[in-house]
């Protein structure tokens, strides 16, 4: 039986519950495919890099500003897959593919005079 309530709201469904259609849900694992070629390349150099550092003979200290890199560069590339999977610019695929050298460079040119400055 109809209530003849003038003040009683309708019976409408609210429109917070309706589901938003226009944004998808991104799953995490979902990247852009042009970060592959960037991928293999950089592991490519990595690797070289890895073993032409462990033949120096400077007691390891440039292998060890390799893995410093290495961990850097990964860290690296896992935030601009966080901030932008599906879009990466010319400079994010360059990073992927070469940020080990930059690193490298950083790492083992500052790296001394920083742990100078620790003490170390």
């Amino acid at each position: 039986m109809p209530s003849d309530n003038p003040y009683e709201p309708p019976q409408t469904e609210s429109p917070a519950l309706v589901p938003d259609l226009a944004m998808p849900e991104r799953n995490w694992k979902d990247y852009s495919p042009e970060y592959n070629a960037a991928f293999k390349s950089a592991l490519l150099i990595q690797a070289l890099l890895a073993v032409i550092t462990a033949l120096m003979l400077d007691f390891g200290q440039i292998h060890r500003a390799f893995w410093v890199a290495f961990l850097c560069q990964w860290a690296m590339v896992w935030m601009m897959l966080y901030e932008r999977p599906m879009r990466p610019t010319r400079t994010d695929l360059m990073l992927v593919r070469y940020g080990i050298i930059l690193f490298l460079l950083i790492v083992s040119g500052v790296g001394q005079w920083f742990l100078r400055l620790l003490g170390y």
